[in-house]
């Protein structure tokens, strides 16, 4: 009889948003945590006295370690995949460790929890019942204009991720697409130095001038007057 895999969603900042479902799975039921950044997580079940041998899977990961995890829960052993932050399989590996599962007719089990997307959609206040995640987009300024053309046309709350490297741009980029767009930027949710932003694409270029360029970033764009 096969193990289970579950995928379990942890805090996108604050530790205390982990849920009690997650604790006593992690604690109870789990053989082996497969994660992104081992450093992170073994914060995460350091800070719960949770004693689980911790590895890694992350986006560079080969096919080879992938089944070789599917080997593990064929055999009976019950893992845990969680990300560095957030609910897994969205902007990260988790998604072809799954895929793998269902092939094999292991269970797969979600620990629903914290996640950026649904965090900054919940205090956008934007009118839209409809929303679209686009992650992280192109690095390079001719596709990431040429993407948000194409999520121009949507009738729904737009949200990316984006690094504090590339924020500016990115904002910019925006208002050079959606003149009228509604913007919330979130930065650092659920931690200490979190901040909401809220302006339209004409008020950037001053938001800009004093943005803290500092940790992690979600924005939620409403473009109305497409």
């Amino acid at each position: 009889m096969s193990g289970k895999l579950y995928i379990i969603a942890t805090p996108i900042g604050n530790l205390e948003d982990i849920t009690l479902r997650a604790l006593r799975i992690l604690k109870e039921e789990t053989d082996i945590v497969y994660c992104e950044d081992t450093r992170q997580t073994a914060k995460l079940l350091t800070n719960y006295n949770i004693h689980v041998p911790v590895r890694s899977l992350h986006t560079h990961s080969s096919k080879t370690k992938l089944q070789g995890i599917i080997t593990q829960l064929l055999s009976g052993t019950t893992i845990a995949y969680l990300t560095d932050s957030g609910t897994p399989a969205i902007s990260d590996p988790g998604g072809q460790l799954v895929a793998l599962a269902r092939e094999n007719n292991i269970p797969v089990i979600p620990v629903p929890g914290p996640s950026a997307v649904s965090a900054i959609i919940s205090v956008c206040g934007f009118p839209s019942t409809q929303f679209y995640f686009a992650g992280f987009l192109s690095k390079k300024e001719g596709r990431r204009i040429k993407q948000l053309q194409e999520l121009s046309q949507l009738d729904a709350i737009i949200i990316i991720y984006e690094s504090p490297y590339r924020i500016t741009k990115l904002l910019h980029a925006i208002g050079e697409v959606m003149p009228h767009a509604q913007i919330l930027i979130g930065r650092e949710m659920t931690k200490h130095f979190e901040e909401f932003i809220y302006c339209t694409a004409d008020k950037i270029d001053e938001i800009t001038k004093t943005l803290t360029q500092k940790g992690e970033f979600a924005v939620a764009i409403y473009n109305h007057n497409k």
